[in-house]
C-alpha cells in the first residue's frame, strides 16, 4: 500500500503514502456529525477525503504510461475537503465559546424564575414567619405558574448550587465533544490539503516526459586527404636540328 513502485516517480510514490494519513485521520473526522450544523459539513468533507485518498492508495497508476488523471481527481478532491475542514473547525470552535458564553448568562436565571421575593403565598402563609421561613421568599414551580408558597433562603442557594453542577457538567461535555471533534477536524482538514498539494505535484512529475541528457561529443574533423596534383610530365617537342647527311642539310620534318 506504501511500498514504491520503482514505475512511478518519488513525488508519486510520496503522495501514496501520505495518502494513508490523509485517509486515517479523514475517518477520525467523522466525529463531527455529532457537533451541529457545522460539524457535519466537516464530517461530510471527511467521507470525500476518504474516497480521494482510496483512488490514490488502491487505483494509482502503475506507470507514468497510465497518466496522471487520478492524481488529479484526488488532488482536487483532497484539496477542496482539507480547506472547508480547516474552515468548519475554526468556525466550530468560535460557534461553542458563543454558545457557553450564552449558558454562563443563562446559568443563574432557571432559580430566579421560580425564586422571589414575597410577603404571602397564594395560600394565605406568612412568608415572614420567623417559625417556618422568616426569608420573605416565595417559589413556584414553573415561570408561568400562578400559584406560589413560601420557602426559604437555605433552598433557593441549594437550587443555584444544582443548577451550577449540572451546567458545568454539561459545559465540559461539549467543550470535550467539540474540542476533540475541532481537532480531528483541523489535524484533517491540514492533512488533506498537503495530501492534494502533493497529488498535484505526482501528477506533473508524470506527465513530464523525462529527457535524455545530451553528451558533448567532439565534432568529427575530416582528416587530411593526399590530393592529387598534377606533376610536370615531359612533354616531347620537337627541335629543329640541321643534321649533316653525306654534305647535305636535310632539314627534320615537323
Amino acid at each position: 500500500m506504501c511500498s514504491d513502485n520503482p514505475n512511478l516517480p518519488k513525488e508519486a510514490n510520496k503522495a501514496k503514502c501520505f495518502a494513508v494519513s490523509c485517509f486515517v485521520f479523514s475517518i477520525f473526522s467523522m466525529i463531527g456529525f455529532g457537533g451541529g450544523t457545522y460539524g457535519i459539513v466537516g464530517a461530510f468533507c471527511g467521507i470525500l477525503a476518504c474516497v480521494a485518498s482510496s483512488i490514490v492508495i488502491c487505483c494509482a497508476p502503475k506507470s507514468t504510461e497510465e497518466g496522471g488523471c487520478k492524481f488529479t481527481a484526488a488532488g482536487v478532491l483532497l484539496l477542496l475537503s482539507g480547506i472547508a475542514q480547516l474552515i468548519m473547525c475554526f468556525v466550530n470552535i468560535v460557534r461553542m465559546i458563543s454558545a457557553l458564553n450564552d449558558r454562563n448568562e443563562d446559568r443563574n436565571r432557571f432559580c430566579e424564575d421560580r425564586y422571589f421575593t414575597c410577603d404571602v403565598d397564594t395560600s394565605g402563609n406568612n412568608c415572614k414567619d420567623a417559625l417556618f421561613y422568616e426569608d420573605s421568599l416565595c417559589y413556584k414551580s414553573n415561570p408561568s405558574d400562578t400559584e406560589t408558597t413560601c420557602t426559604t433562603q437555605s433552598l433557593k442557594e441549594f437550587c443555584e448550587n444544582l443548577n451550577h453542577t449540572a451546567d458545568d457538567i454539561v459545559d465540559g461535555i461539549v467543550i470535550v465533544f467539540y474540542g476533540i471533534s475541532a481537532c480531528f477536524l483541523f489535524i484533517a482538514g491540514l492533512l488533506n490539503t498537503l495530501g492534494g498539494a502533493y497529488c498535484f505535484k505526482a501528477k506533473a512529475a508524470i506527465e513530464t516526459k523525462p529527457t535524455m541528457p545530451v553528451e558533448m561529443m567532439p565534432a568529427a574533423v575530416p582528416a587530411a586527404m593526399p590530393v592529387a596534383m598534377p606533376v610536370a610530365m615531359p612533354v616531347a617537342s620537337a627541335t629543329a636540328t640541321a643534321v649533316p647527311v653525306q654534305g647535305q642539310v636535310i632539314a627534320p620534318k615537323m
